[in-house]
């Protein structure tokens, strides 16, 4: 079963975003690191089906990271599924990460951008390189007034 990383930072519970991360291996604990060292909890993940469980049994993300290009699998397929009208995580900021590209990823970066945002996608990043700060800066902004495990237990 999937697993919530807790932070590395100690911060507020306000200001503490659980964040899903769908990435190869390659690049899942560079991901994971960086948003731990910023105080987030981590969902990370490496197929589609192991993130579509986990957002049906656990209580909610803030903010999910997808690589654009999985082994095997369509991120559109992906962005699809969480943004349908019927999804109850529709709401959920979802940023397409273009991580360390290779020749053909760089020559189709536009397009990808161009339907990831038809689809529904919240943010594009193509990073050559790994930059921890500057994927902190380009988040940040999409994260909810208030983290969605505090909404639920001011409900309770």
């Amino acid at each position: 079963m999937t697993k919530i990383e807790k932070p590395t930072l100690h911060k507020p519970a306000l200001e503490t975003y659980r964040i899903l991360t769908l990435e190869d291996a390659e690049n899942i604990d560079k991901l994971k690191e960086a948003c731990k060292n910023a105080g987030h909890e981590v969902v990370p993940v490496l197929t589609i089906r192991q993130a579509m469980e986990f957002m049906e049994i656990k209580d909610h993300v803030d903010l999910i990271i997808s690589a654009t290009h999985l082994q095997s699998e369509s991120v559109f397929d992906f962005l699809r599924r969480v943004k349908a009208a019927d999804s109850v995580h529709r709401s959920v900021p979802f940023v397409m990460l273009c991580l360390e590209p290779g020749g053909l990823a760089r020559m189709t970066s536009d397009v990808v951008e161009s339907v990831a945002e038809i689809m529904g996608a919240d943010h594009y990043i193509m990073m050559p390189k790994f930059d921890a700060d500057e994927l902190l800066r380009q988040i940040e902004p999409l994260f909810p007034p208030v983290p969605l495990k505090e909404l639920d237990s001011e409900k309770g």
